[in-house]
């Protein structure tokens, strides 16, 4: 589509895109989710300008996997990126070549974590932040512990590892906003990605010293008293028990003084994009790629079906959003990709399998409660997959090789008691089996990833031995 039939198009909405994207925020993080400590006023401003989604998910909890499939909207078992030594390389196509073949202009600023090597569709990258392959994924059967993981342990507390880098990547959107955005003929998409509050937990000191080490909270279930077998494989992997209650709390201090820090960049940018006097044709969209277990269940990072890691915060705010607003409608990050090519006037590619949620955040309807939401995980820390389904109040967790776990989200939200061993849930158990299967055969998927990565593991053990 040429800049002049865009401009002859009669689609009701086309909308510019400024789409913010940290990584490993959990959901709960921010005050106007109800936080009791963590500080997030320029995240609060913006869901009190739009819309809040509180049952947000990622389809995969793993940067590469969850990344890959946001960029070709489809989910991880068709698009075989299952760890991150497998960055996503341009194939299948992105929403940003689509895009971009219909006229919109799409700029990345930060983290895509895509192969560097290869065309992926977003042309125009800044500061793009590709980091290198990460082998660890591959070591599925027997699980391996992480080569240094107690290290960031002791990293943890007050520094400017962040501070650089980060603010380059705000300047980098503010100048676009303020220099470029205006000069465009049709609806642009800024995608700004952050690395905070990703590990190294490492603060910058002012915003570290906001959260007094005595002040802050501890992990619950910390020790664990629950024993799941994938789990102990996740915990022996990150190493991350029986820490001391100092370095508990340097953690938490460290991770709420990133968020906040993420939030005042954030509100540098948003502040650009309202004296450029764009925002009242612009949709702002907050989001991450996945969340972060912060030694909740005695877990740390990611990689988990818990909501600390597998939740994301999701809060939309522009022209037609519905203001101060919460929503429980079931979202994946997968739909964030047909949304916002409805958002900038275009309709959606038929390969994508989310469904756009733009009129659900404006208010025009409902997404029924009982829409499945779907993620899965085959990297680092297990050996072998891990597959959810949330439908409604429950949430169903299937292992190809352990037992399963069903979990009452609305009696039971820090899911702490597994219902899959009680006979009256059998039923719920059944029909969410379903749900699973009628979406992927998890047990094939996981057959598959293994074999993947058993011959990337070979040729990389190979490539090692003649260096």
């Amino acid at each position: 589509m040429t800049q002049e039939s865009w401009k002859r198009a009669k689609e009701p909405i086309r909308l510019n895109i400024l789409l913010i994207m940290s990584d490993e925020h959990r959901r709960d993080a921010m005050s106007c989710a109800g936080h009791p400590i963590v500080r997030t006023p320029n995240l609060d401003e913006l869901s009190m300008e739009g819309t809040r989604f509180t049952n947000a998910y990622c389809n995969s909890p793993l940067c590469i996997p969850s990344r890959a499939s946001f960029a070709t909207g489809q989910h991880v078992h068709d698009i075989e990126y299952w760890d991150n030594d497998k960055p996503y390389s341009g194939t299948p196509g992105s929403w940003g070549r689509y895009l971009d073949e219909r006229g919109v202009k799409v700029v990345t600023v930060g983290k895509l974590h895509f192969d560097p090597s290869k065309t992926n569709g977003f042309a125009d990258q800044r500061y793009p932040r590709q980091t290198g392959n990460d082998p660890a994924g591959l070591y599925r059967e027997p699980v391996q512990k992480r080569n240094q993981a107690r290290k960031r342990f002791e990293e943890v507390g007050s520094g400017d590892f962040w501070t650089h880098s980060t603010e380059l990547e705000t300047q980098a959107a503010i100048d676009f906003i303020s220099n470029e955005a205006g000069q465009q003929e049709s609806p642009w998409v800024l995608w700004l990605s952050y690395l905070p509050p990703h590990f190294p937990l490492i603060a910058p000191p002012s915003y570290y010293d906001r959260y007094p080490e005595d002040t802050v909270d501890l992990p619950y279930d910390y020790p664990s008293k629950d024993h799941h077998p994938a789990m102990e494989e996740l915990r022996e992997h990150f190493d991350g028990r029986n820490l001391d209650e100092a370095t508990l709390r340097r953690t938490r201090a460290a991770y709420y003084g990133l968020v906040t820090f993420i939030d005042d960049q954030i509100g540098r940018v948003v502040q650009a994009l309202k004296q450029s006097g764009q925002a009242e044709n612009t949709l702002i969209i907050y989001t991450s790629d996945h969340g972060e277990l912060l030694g909740d269940h005695e877990l740390w990072w990611k990689s988990a079906m818990y909501e600390q890691s597998v939740g994301i915060p999701l809060i939309m705010a522009g022209p037609t959003i519905a203001r101060n607003t919460v929503r429980t409608d079931p979202i994946a990050l997968i739909d964030l990709t047909p949304t916002i090519a409805e958002a900038v006037g275009l309709t959606p590619d038929p390969a994508w399998q989310g469904c756009s949620f733009l009129s659900v955040a404006q208010g025009r309807e409902s997404r029924p409660g009982s829409d499945t939401i779907f993620s899965q995980y085959h990297a680092h820390g297990v050996s072998h997959g891990i597959f959810m389904i949330r439908k409604g109040r429950f949430k169903y967790i299937y292992y190809p090789h352990f037992p399963a776990q069903l979990f009452d989200l609305e009696r039971d939200p820090l899911e702490m008691h597994d219902l899959s061993t009680d006979s009256t849930y059998a039923s719920v158990i059944t029909e969410l089996q379903a749900e699973l299967t009628r979406v992927v055969d998890p047990d094939e998927v996981d057959q598959i990833a293994l074999a993947d990565q058993k011959e990337r593991l070979k040729a990389y053990q190979d490539a090692t031995s003649r260096n």
